[in-house]
């Protein structure tokens, strides 16, 4: 990504962060219904965070957006970047195959978005990537594999709990290593 492309993916971020702040457990809670300067969009986009671990105050974000065309009838497909420590937002949502590419300081579509063809979920894990954060500093000194994959368990439970109409869905998981 060029440099100019970061600085609209650092306010389309915020503005997601922002929308989050005062979130609850609704769906209706986490959506937003644009991002700054996002062009006219057919389908529904939320944010939000969600805490995997109350004693340790860690809370994983995320952003999902709609399929374009029958949302109901398509999968979904859960997105990581890997690296690790890559943001699966501001890489794989912004920066790959999202609804959305920065161009300048404006979103233009992205022709060849995955949400035409599926409901996609992009997760910031572990805690301290991305958005996603853990209270307790310590916590970044010990994180694990064993730790990582407990507290995505731990999010998806509470996000099919939030959007209990993708309980049933066919499901993909999907990530992408960028660095080996």
């Amino acid at each position: 990504m060029q440099p100019r492309q970061w600085i609209s993916v650092t306010t389309i971020c915020a503005a997601l962060i922002q929308a989050c702040l005062t979130a609850n457990s609704l769906p209706e809670a986490d959506k937003n219904t644009s991002l700054p300067r996002q062009p006219q969009a057919n389908f529904q986009q939320y944010a939000g965070y969600t805490t995997v671990d109350e004693k340790q105050q860690r809370s994983l974000f995320y952003y999902f957006v709609e399929a374009e065309i029958d949302p109901a009838s398509k999968p979904l497909v859960l997105w990581f970047n890997g690296g690790p420590g890559c943001s699966s937002v501001g890489i794989g949502a912004f920066g790959e195959h999202g609804p959305f590419k920065p161009s300048g300081d404006i979103l233009l579509k992205n022709d060849f978005s995955w949400n035409r063809e599926a409901n996609m979920l992009y997760l910031e894990s572990p805690a301290g990537v991305g958005f996603s954060y853990s209270a307790n500093k310590s916590f970044y000194d010990f994180v694990n594999d064993e730790i990582t994959a407990r507290d995505n368990l731990m999010f998806l439970q509470r996000w099919f709990d939030k959007f209990p109409d993708y309980k049933n869905r066919d499901f993909f998981y999907h990530r992408r290593e960028l660095w080996r």
